[in-house]
This record gives C-alpha cells, structure tokens and sequence, in this order.
C-alpha cells in the first residue's frame, strides 16, 4: 500500500499542470510554467491566470506566493505544493491519510538565464510521515532566442501530454514519476504555433552504471483553430544490453470555452540480444466540463496492454471525478476509478479517493 502511494504524484493543479488552458487559446506550458515541459512552478503570470481563470473566487492579489505578504525581486519566484491523499480501498491502512509531497520550488531570472530547483520530503512508504529529502528537478537554462532554449539538470524528458498525473497509463507504461527523473541535456523550441523539443537521456545517477537508461527523445506539437493542440513524440533508450523504442501521439481539444478531451496514446518495444522483442500499448482519455468556474466534472479511461498478442493481458480502468479551484492556492478533488481485470493503476486508485493539496 505505501509503497503504491508514493508511486502516484499529484493529479492535474495549478502547481502541477493545467493542458485544458489550451481552450482558452494558451499553446504550451511555458505560458504559465518556467518548466518547457509542464509542471512545477509557476510564472508570475501564471499565478494570475490561476485566479482570473481556474479559481471560484480570489482577491486581486491572493493568488501571489504567500498571499503577497512577503516582497520578492523581480528576478526570483518561489514556489511549491504539499498534497494529502485519502482512499477508500480494502488495505488495512486505507483509510489514513497519506502525504505525496511535499515540495519548495525557486526560479532565478537573470536576462536570458534560468536556474530553477526544488526540494522537498521523501515520504514514508509505510505510514503518514516524512523519510528524507529529495530534489525531483534542478536545472539551468539558457534562452539562445526568444523562441528556442537549452537546458541541462534534472528532469523529465519533454515527451508526450503533462497534466500532472502520474498514475496515468501512458506515464506508468514508460516507467516516469516523478522520483525517476533522469539526467538530460535539451534543446526546447516554444512558440505560438509549432514547438518541440530534442533530448539527450543521460540517466539517474541513484542506480548502478549498467542500469542507467540513456538515449534520445524528441516532440513536436502543433497549435490549431485558437485551443486545439496535437503532438508527436518517439524515444529510443539503452539500458545495459536491454533497448527501449517508443512513439506517441497526444491531443488537447478545448470544446468551447469550458471543456476539453485531452487524450494520450504510446506504443513502445523492449527487446534485448537473443530475446524475442515485446510491444506493448498505452493510452488515457479525459474528458472535463467546467459547470460553474472553477468546478469541474471529469469522464476518464485508461487502457494498458503490456505484451500484444498474448491473451488476458488487457488492463482496462475507467472512472469520474470532481475537482474544485476554491481560491488560489487550494485545489480539491473526489475521485472514483474502478478497475478491469489487471489494473493499470494502483490498488488503492481502485473505489474511492480524496485529496486536498496546497500551494504557497
């Protein structure tokens, strides 16, 4: 049971990523993250737009780090989240609460440099409690243009569709959470209509040599018709002997101005010298309509077939959820996801689940 909580990250919030923003006309994440990517801290804007558009209600400035209390300089953002998770699956401790994280984020701008790095708990795998600390991202950047970017640190690679959720089948077919992030080297391009990215694996340096997954990645997505978004994306990786292909497509359709479809599917191949390759096939779905600002109501599918071609292999999990922006800073959610035959995600995502996460 704890071992599957820390397996999960914090599900779609302003502090973690928002891809329905594309409805409302925003094509990359870089409108409202400092990370290329998704995810993380928040630009100033982004902050705004988090009250102007996500939250119920919120001051003018409430949505600013620790309530506009605390004057920053123009050159450094602070940042974060710490999540609470309550589920109602069978296991003995089920009905505890759980911390996912708990994690401080800064951003340093000096003219075209960026430095951005968090730290935060490791959580215990076994009860409610703190077992270290961790740095999941750390990386600095260099802007060559005013569309085209470099950076090198710690990261998740720039593949695919971010929405925060990590649980997901696409993310957990490609092995990516958030305390698996490798070392890299990439080459962004964001802008209006066309962006991408190209990068260079390095691997984690917690795991021995001979098990560190290095290789390559690229991404490109396309803006349309002022709030559609589709994307491609292929990774090829080496780990010892064993190799790893992948490609994927990804959409974010905005269905007027208060739905979207955010959809994800992967197809990948493992193989390795004198061994008859596997391929295996991902894919999520998610639909949501904003009924009143800042309340939403989810329709969510996910499909996982680890190796194509054997029989009983299917997983398959579908499911509903409410989630609510009160006010900046606090985001809430219900969640029900019942699961067919294997499951795609963790137990404990199997009936009902809570959580409640707050961002300074």
């Amino acid at each position: 049971m704890g071992a599957a909580v820390l397996a999960v990250a914090a599900l779609p919030s302003p502090g973690a990523a928002f891809p329905g923003s594309a409805r409302w006309g925003y094509a990359n994440c870089r409108s409202c993250h400092f990370n290329a990517a998704g995810g993380g801290i928040l630009t100033p804007y982004g902050r705004q737009l988090s009250r102007e558009l996500l939250s119920t209600w919120g001051g003018e400035k409430e949505a600013e780090f620790a309530y506009a209390r605390l004057a920053l300089p123009a050159w450094l953002s602070l940042g974060g989240d710490a999540t609470l998770l309550r589920s109602s699956h069978g296991a003995r401790d089920s009905d505890a609460v759980h911390l996912l994280n708990a994690d401080l984020e800064m951003a340093v701008c000096h003219r075209r440099f960026l430095a951005v790095a968090s730290v935060g708990a490791l959580p215990r795998q076994d009860h409610f409690g703190v077992d270290g600390a961790t740095s999941r991202r750390h990386f600095v950047q260099y802007d060559l243009t005013p569309t085209w970017s470099l950076r090198a640190g710690r990261f998740l690679p720039n593949y695919g569709v971010w929405n925060g959720d990590l649980s997901v089948a696409t993310r957990t077919g490609l092995g990516w959470d958030e305390n698996a992030t490798s070392y890299n080297l990439e080459l962004n391009r964001v802008a209006e209509r066309v962006s991408g990215g190209l990068t260079a694996i390095g691997g984690r340096l917690d795991v021995g040599r001979d098990e560190r997954e290095r290789g390559g990645a690229a991404s490109m997505s396309f803006f349309f018709a002022g709030k559609r978004r589709v994307g491609l994306g292929v990774l090829a990786t080496k780990r010892g002997r064993r190799t790893r292909r992948a490609a994927g497509l990804h959409t974010v359709l905005g269905v007027g101005t208060h739905a979207y479809l955010l959809s994800e599917t992967d197809v990948q191949r493992r193989g390795s010298p004198g061994t008859t390759a596997t391929w295996e096939v991902f894919s999520n779905w998610c639909f949501a309509r904003e009924t009143v600002k800042g309340l939403y109501v989810l329709l969510v599918d996910e499909m996982s077939r680890p190796r194509l071609g054997h029989a009983g292999r299917l997983s398959h999990s579908y499911g509903a959820a409410l989630r609510w922006f009160p006010r900046p800073h606090f985001e809430m959610q219900l969640r029900w996801r019942r699961r067919d035959r294997e499951a795609v995600s963790p137990d404990y995502m199997d009936g009902l689940s809570t959580f409640v996460r707050f961002y300074p």
